[in-house]
């Protein structure tokens, strides 16, 4: 797989046990402890897909998404958190354009994988429309 994808999470164990299991799956990622460290590696490479906290540090996580999207509209995020709300959730997915709202800790390796395999469909199939 050519995809490549950036996983923002403050929590080091988060990023390697997420990291691993697309590792495992033979997608290509990075890492980032912030949402500017994010946002400096999306200007500098190319990211297919973003997993994210959506509570992080002093930026707030919604303005992050719309950050990105500004950025390239074709990036599609996942946000995977710990911090659940249906008002976050609706939040996130209508209003700032995530892809998918996942929760901590992940009951299932299939649900994180399922929901990349989605998106990253999701963004070639934009990709080829436009």
């Amino acid at each position: 797989m050519e995809e490549k994808i950036l996983i923002i999470d403050r929590e080091p164990d988060i990023q390697r046990a997420v990291g691993t299991i697309l590792t495992r799956k033979g997608f290509l990622h990075k890492s980032a402890g912030n949402f500017q460290e994010g946002l400096d590696l999306i200007r500098s490479e190319h990211f297919d897909l973003i997993i994210m906290e959506i509570r992080i540090s002093m930026m707030n996580g919604f303005d992050f998404l719309a950050d990105v999207k500004k950025l390239s509209r074709h990036i599609e995020i996942i946000v995977l958190t710990g911090s659940v709300s249906i008002g976050n959730a609706i939040q996130a997915l209508r209003h700032n354009g995530a892809f998918d709202f996942l929760t901590k800790p992940l009951e299932k390796e299939d649900q994180l994988i399922n929901s990349v395999e989605k998106a990253i469909e999701k963004q070639k199939l934009n990709r080829i429309t436009e």
